[in-house]
């Protein structure tokens, strides 16, 4: 063990010893300046081993008190209820985590007005003196009452 690592180990023992014993992070770190100069004959300032015992002082693991059966609290049961459709039913919860962003549609979903205005916004691009435009148009108007 090298001499830097022996006065490390050196500093984190008693900076555990004396967190057990209750002393403050500043007083460990005024005795534990005074000590590792001593001992190992290196100048360590005091405000580091203040910072580094009161690091360690808040990493110290402090074990859960055990609840008994009777204090645990019980989890409320969502009921989770769909429709025809699928969706779920307004008033109950799906579960846990944020709601659905978008809801199912009550009904059948049709392109078909779509369509109609794609359609109708492109024979509205044929321009007005165009020779073939009444034709094209009855070409339309014979398609939806073949299709109708």
């Amino acid at each position: 063990m090298t001499h830097s690592e022996a006065c490390q180990l050196f500093i984190e023992q008693e900076i555990k010893e004396g967190l057990a014993q209750g002393k403050t992070p500043y007083s460990i770190g005024k005795e534990l300046t005074a000590m590792v100069e001593k001992m190992f004959e290196v100048t360590i300032p005091a405000d580091t081993l203040r910072k580094r015992a009161g690091r360690i002082g808040t990493n110290v693991h402090t074990p859960a008190t055990p609840l008994t059966p009777s204090e645990i609290p019980e989890k409320p049961v969502n009921q989770q209820v769909r429709n025809e459709a699928g969706a779920f039913v307004e008033g109950t919860a799906p579960g846990p985590g944020r709601p659905p962003k978008y809801q199912y549609p009550q009904e059948p979903w049709s392109c078909a007005m779509s369509m109609a205005g794609l359609a109708i916004g492109h024979l509205g691009r044929i321009p007005d003196d165009d020779p073939k435009r009444h034709e094209a148009f009855q070409k339309v108007i014979a398609w939806i009452n073949d299709h109708s």
